[in-house]
């Protein structure tokens, strides 16, 4: 074992040839293994930053509207949500006949090469939280609670309204 060993990196040594065809084939398979871990790891990264950003863009809006609301003064908006997006993808199905009953298989249905997809659902809000100057007045807590209830279809026990200091 150890004289083939020896062979190959005499081999290495003295051929040219043979030391580019080596480095070239160890570059592919870098390039390959690098470029399967971005590309595997990407979805992940885009369904997290589109999510964060979705979360974002509700807080400031809501953010920028309650503070409109008469006597609310100041306030600052934090909402937290279930898990990530919901892709549904349109799906042909078949039902075969087989000796043993029906047997149904789905796949994806491809369009130009890409899966159509039926529609794309956000995640459920499960909390929000308010923190404003005017919460101590039981009329704008409320008024802040509605408007919040309103605006993100959300249960008022999902609201948590405290006042700032």
């Amino acid at each position: 074992m150890s004289s083939r060993i020896n062979k190959i990196v005499g081999k290495l040594k003295t051929d040219a040839k043979t030391r580019i065809f080596v480095l070239i084939v160890i570059s592919l398979a870098l390039v390959l293994i690098i470029g399967f871990n971005l590309f595997g790891e990407r979805s992940e990264k885009v369904n997290i930053d589109e999510v964060s950003q979705y979360v974002s863009s509700l807080e400031q809006k809501l953010e920028n509207l309650l503070n409109k609301i008469d006597g609310a003064g100041k306030v600052s908006v934090a909402i937290t949500v279930e898990s990530g997006m919901e892709t549904v993808l349109a799906t042909e199905t078949i039902v075969k006949e087989t000796s043993n009953g029906r047997e149904t298989t789905s796949t994806p249905v491809m369009v130009n090469g890409k899966t159509v997809v039926l529609k794309e659902t956000y995640p459920e809000i499960s909390g929000v939280l308010i923190v404003s100057e005017g919460a101590g007045n039981i009329s704008v807590y409320r008024r802040l609670q509605q408007a919040t209830a309103s605006l993100l279809n959300v249960k008022t026990s999902r609201i948590e309204i405290l006042a700032m200091k």
